[in-house]
């Protein structure tokens, strides 16, 4: 997959996406149609940005700066025309700066954010790890996780976040930190609290 950093086209959500993550989408708008036909073509990610303004239908929404690139892994359009897409979250970026299209497509200038190093969930931490086994465990039987995943503080603080009763300006939040392990000490923070 090539990865642009000008004229990245941003799909405003009322949700966050995260590296990793799975996002299922609709679509129907003309501009969104073209994006993904576009991005398919050209095997080019698109961004997720959370908005903060608008809604994801109709004029261009206002949206957070820091989001996550989306690569289409599934496609597929049933009779009713309305396209469905699976997207994965890939890396976070950082927009510049952005510009909204005559189509209202909103694209933008980017910088990708670096790639957090692997790092361990500490031994005092282990206790979300077994959160999120608990979750995943309830919401989705059918799925195994890996000890690797399990013991890399990014992909629990990710998954954790996904999962978790949380309004989306706090995941937003989350999603901006680049420290793993201050996003952890955050959720367990928000969880510990209650």
């Amino acid at each position: 997959m090539r990865i642009p950093t000008n004229d990245v086209p941003i799909f405003p959500l009322s949700t966050v996406l995260f590296p990793e993550g799975v996002l299922s989408l609709r679509i129907f708008e003309a501009r969104y149609l073209d994006m993904v036909s576009s991005c398919l073509k050209q095997d080019t990610p698109f961004g997720v940005c959370l908005i903060v303004d608008g809604h994801e239908v109709g004029l261009g929404a206002r949206c957070y700066q820091v989001g996550t690139l989306a690569k289409i892994i599934d496609w597929h359009q049933p009779k009713d025309g309305v396209l469905e897409i699976e997207a994965l979250g890939c890396q976070r970026f950082k927009m510049l700066d952005s510009q909204i299209a005559g189509n209202e497509l909103t694209t933008a200038t980017i910088q990708l954010l670096e790639e957090i190093p692997a790092v361990a969930v500490p031994n005092e931490m282990s206790r979300l790890t077994t959160m999120l086994k608990n979750v995943v465990k309830k919401s989705q039987p059918n799925v195994s996780l890996d000890e690797e995943s399990l013991n890399d503080a990014d992909w629990v603080g990710f998954r954790l976040t996904e999962v978790l009763p949380m309004e989306n300006v706090i995941r937003q939040r989350l999603l901006e930190m680049d420290d793993p392990i201050e996003r952890l000490q955050s959720i367990l923070g928000l969880f510990s609290s209650h």
